[in-house]
């Protein structure tokens, strides 16, 4: 059997999404440097936030008055932008720039991006006034490096790090969710699209009320995905108990284990945990496919009603004056066109998430476009475990 580097296939499964397929023995190698990229998101995600709630923690009359200073606009464009993005980006920088580091680099990076976090940023922030005192700061982040520390230990961090990943190579598929996908999907609900009766229901219920017709949506698209995942996960099971990957070499030609698979072919029946992950990992990346598809058909939808929809027509199908028109607003950002487009668009986008949702299990067409792909993936990592596992018993028990 030839030799592995059994580190990097660690590193490699966790990076894939699949940290509880390490052995339980070695899951606490390295936690501190593992966790060092989530450290430096809270290190930088929690000043943004204070400072945001900063400038707007003056009275009303005085924060409106603010508002009509273009610089305090920008301020606060540019914060509000930096929240969701500079905290990702630094921590991505990070662990980039920490595996092209050794091990005694990492440990001493991680060691002051473990300090600042914890002791510097209560200090920082007591000096330039953004918060009163310091100790019960430094106690609350001690909790949450703590906390941290659990979630990167039993494999969240990596879960979530291949999640993130994942979603950005989604912004690939756009182009096959367009040409392959979405044509079906709008030709399934565009003749509710101009029936006024949905106009008028969808208008009617408030945007709060829409969000849980949309909820309810979700946890029937999420029921419909975990039953199909169950079974397609047993099969894979079955496979990975009875060793039958025969094809290791070809399943095995990318990946750090390579060359590695002679004499490998054993039993390696999964753990409840790693079945836990395996399902975790398939559902993120098909509801990610199903938010995506969704959000193509809301902005499809959006567009659509902006060329052909005029104000008077809106206004006769949901039955108000066209002075009554109330303004359309997402996510709290007033947008041009009337409320009732967007709760119109809101609603056929989440039919739509749940229809493909359905198809890309149980159609031919959508399930080798779509489906077939992450099942091919996760065979290739059960494939890397079945030699994984047989590296490590040759270790523990050598002949």
């Amino acid at each position: 059997m030839a030799e592995v580097d059994l580190r990097a296939v660690e590193t490699w499964f966790r990076r894939r999404g699949l940290p509880l397929v390490v052995q339980k023995r070695l899951r606490g190698n390295a936690l501190l440097q593992r966790s060092t990229s989530a450290m430096v998101f809270v290190v930088l995600l929690d000043p943004l936030i204070t400072l945001l709630a900063d400038l707007f923690s003056a009275s009303q009359r005085e924060v409106t008055r603010r508002t009509e200073d273009p610089l305090f606009v920008i301020v606060v464009l540019a914060i509000g932008v930096g929240i969701p993005v500079l905290p990702v980006l630094a921590g991505w920088l990070v662990s980039r720039w920490l595996r092209a580091m050794g091990e005694v680099g990492k440990l001493v990076i991680a060691w002051i991006v473990l300090v600042v976090n914890v002791v510097g940023l209560p200090v920082i922030e007591q000096a330039t006034d953004l918060r009163d005192g310091v100790w019960a700061p430094i106690a609350i982040n001690a909790a949450s490096v703590l906390l941290l520390l659990g979630f990167v230990y039993v494999g969240a961090g990596s879960i979530l790090g291949w999640g993130v990943r994942h979603a950005l190579r989604q912004l690939g598929a756009i182009g096959t969710m367009a040409s392959r996908a979405l044509p079906l999907l709008v030709l399934v609900v565009m003749f509710s699209f101009f029936a006024a009766e949905v106009w008028q229901m969808a208008n009617s219920l408030g945007r709060k009320r829409l969000w849980l017709v949309v909820a309810a949506l979700a946890i029937l698209a999420v029921l419909f995905m975990m039953s199909v995942l169950s079974d397609e996960l047993k099969a894979l099971a079955d496979r990975a108990k009875a060793g039958t990957f025969t094809d290791l070499g070809t399943l095995l030609h990318k990946t750090p284990l390579a060359g590695t698979e002679e004499g490998t072919g054993v039993a390696q029946p999964l753990s409840r945990s790693e079945r836990l992950n395996v399902s975790l990992v398939l559902f993120v990346a098909q509801a990610l496919q199903v938010l995506m598809l969704a959000t193509l058909t809301f902005c499809l939808f959006m567009v659509l009603g902006i060329l052909t929809m005029k104000t008077d027509v809106i206004a006769s199908w949901v039955q108000v004056e066209k002075a009554d028109l109330q303004p359309g607003t997402l996510f709290g950002f007033e947008l041009p066109v009337p409320n009732a487009l967007v709760q119109v668009s809101i609603f056929l986008s989440m039919f739509a998430g749940l229809y493909f949702a359905a198809s890309a299990a149980t159609d031919a067409h959508y399930r080798k476009s779509f489906f077939e792909p992450l099942l091919d993936d996760v065979q290739v990592s059960l494939a890397a475990r079945q030699v994984y596992l047989a590296h490590h018993r040759r270790i523990a028990y050598p002949d």
